[in-house]
């Protein structure tokens, strides 16, 4: 008899899961999405893909290259990639130093990146302020896929071989017996499972909260502007960080997608959540991105007289040490976790779909598992007012975020 595994959740990582367990041969393989394939953190991710000579990013960002041509050849769903390119903006002396540092490894890997003039940059960005900074590092790996068009190959991808995907099925709750789950509990009738892959993004606390296990993850607004900018940006324009300021972006339909990582995020109860919330956004808040907003325009000043055409405020589910939560659950047999992106839900999809495969099939893992592992926090997952604290103050460097 094949052996089951179930899927709980259907957002792109979720869907990555899917694809690389159906193309190991894993078994039955079963998604369970509780809305639409793709809702929830997925639809109103900037969908950025930056490599950097960072453990995080390294062999997970050539790994999701890989990943995305493979798909497109052999789906025919575009992804909606496109490799523009990343400008990396530095200011103060830590930041030149590291962005120094990694040229110099580009530059041993035989990676195109390079430092910019002032003259040169204004090339590449029209709209930026070449003055503005101290150095500029152009790094050709990188570019953006429309998440929508990535989650529906993975799923396109995942039904080829064999995935039922099942929409508008929401889980209530693991059946775990003896130490080691059997099944779950859905809003159209129980099912018996092998294997379990919980990915539900930020409701993946609540449910494994239903089996009296304490995730260590917590929601924080994010958000990001759409500013009408003039002149217009090409659709080739790289895309920008910039680390002390917390600062994103890149063009977004001739305009200007500006991101930021608030160091005081405000926190959210995804059991507070409207239901549905689907594809819902939170209220824009105006004067929590003021300071941030200031800042990018000392970089681009054009966004002083740029009218807003959209405010993109969505919770994202975070860890405090900006690590997701991959691997096993140590005291249940069958139960994996595959959650928590950290706004990097994107980036990160191929490497944790294939590590979540290679997991459950007890193959060698591909990837670094060390920093991700579910149970690392202990007893102080339970506790919610230091989990609230600490992802809401939480460090990681943007420039490291690429979402």
């Amino acid at each position: 008899m094949s052996r089951r595994i179930v899927i709980i959740g259907g957002g792109v990582v979720g869907c990555s899961v899917a694809w690389h367990l159906a193309d190991a041969g894993a078994g039955d393989v079963v998604l369970l999405e509780r809305e639409q394939l793709g809702s929830g953190t997925t639809w109103h991710s900037a969908g950025n893909i930056t490599w950097s000579p960072v453990p995080s990013h390294d062999s997970s960002v050539l790994y999701a290259f890989d990943t995305i041509e493979r798909l497109e050849r052999e789906t025919g769903q575009s992804t909606g990639w496109l490799k523009t390119g990343r400008l990396h903006i530095a200011q103060d002396a830590d930041a030149v130093r590291k962005y120094e540092s990694y040229n110099r490894e580009a530059t041993i890997r035989d990676i195109a990146g390079r430092m910019l003039s002032r003259e040169e940059v204004g090339r590449v960005h029209p709209l930026l302020d070449p003055a503005s900074a101290a150095v500029f590092w152009l790094n050709p790996l990188s570019g953006r896929v429309n998440p929508a068009d990535l989650t529906a190959a993975y799923a396109r991808g995942a039904r080829q071989r064999g995935v039922r995907i099942v929409e508008n099925c929401r889980v209530t709750g693991l059946e775990i017996r003896s130490g080691r789950v059997v099944g779950l509990g859905t809003s159209t009738g129980p099912i018996a499972a092998d294997a379990v892959v919980v990915a539900g993004g930020q409701w993946s606390r609540l449910l494994m909260a239903t089996s009296g296990i304490a995730l260590p993850q917590w929601s924080c607004e994010h958000f990001y502007i759409i500013a009408d900018v003039t002149p217009r940006l090409a659709a080739s324009t790289p895309s920008f960080v910039m680390s002390e300021h917390r600062m994103y972006g890149r063009e977004e339909a001739g305009g200007m997608l500006v991101g930021f990582f608030d160091e005081n995020a405000k926190t959210i109860d995804a059991a507070a959540l409207p239901d549905p919330f689907a594809f819902t956004l939170l209220n824009p808040d105006w004067d929590k991105i003021a300071p941030y907003f200031e800042s990018a325009m000392e970089i681009f000043p054009v966004l002083a007289d740029a009218p807003i055409r959209r405010f993109i405020n969505g919770p994202e589910s975070f860890t405090p040490d900006g690590s997701p939560l991959i691997g096993p659950w140590p005291d249940v047999e069958g139960l994996f976790l595959c959650t928590a992106m950290n706004s990097e839900g994107v980036t990160w999809s191929a490497m944790a779909g294939r590590l979540t495969a290679e997991l459950v099939t007890e193959a060698k893992p591909s990837f670094d598992t060390s920093h991700c592992a579910p149970a690392r926090f202990g007893c102080k997952a339970a506790d919610t007012a230091w989990l609230q604290r600490q992802v809401s103050q939480h460090s990681v460097d943007p420039s490291q975020r690429v979402d």
